[in-house]
């Protein structure tokens, strides 16, 4: 079996899951999200954990970014090996791998002792990305 990698559907499934996160943690779900991992803000809307202030940095988008890159990366290989080269199929095994990560998100938090709120956020996040992404890779085939 031959493997074709189309690179812009990877990086629009990448794309996807940054703006997927943006509208998820950022619009929806942010204060369950915050209130499950111990973030406060204060008055002057600073990020507080701990009773110490959150420091700013662009490293976790960056990393972010490099793993949605890897993930639509893995998402393609495991698209051609299982020949989910349709909308449905596609579908199918991202929600599989999604299911995967949500049960390990959930299995962690569990023996972390947190909320079982952030789990549902953060589980069902992983679930609805990698469907999604499996949905654009398995669709959007080389030509």
């Amino acid at each position: 079996m031959e493997t074709k990698t189309n690179w812009l559907a990877l990086v629009v499934s990448a794309l996807v899951g940054i703006a997927l996160g943006f509208v998820w943690y950022g619009l929806l779900f942010s204060n369950q999200w915050m209130a499950g991992n111990g973030i406060t803000m204060d008055a002057a809307g600073k990020m507080m954990k701990n009773g110490a202030e959150m420091p700013h940095s662009n490293l976790p988008m960056i990393v972010n970014t490099v793993s949605l890159l890897v993930y639509a990366y893995i998402m393609n290989w495991l698209v051609n090996k299982t020949s989910s080269f349709d909308l449905k199929s596609g579908a199918t095994l991202g929600a599989m791998i999604g299911l995967i990560h949500l049960f390990g998100i959930y299995t962690g938090n569990r023996f972390a002792g947190n909320p079982i709120s952030l789990s549902m956020v953060d589980g069902f996040y992983t679930f609805l990305l990698f469907t999604v992404m499996g949905t654009i890779i398995g669709a959007w085939r080389a030509k």
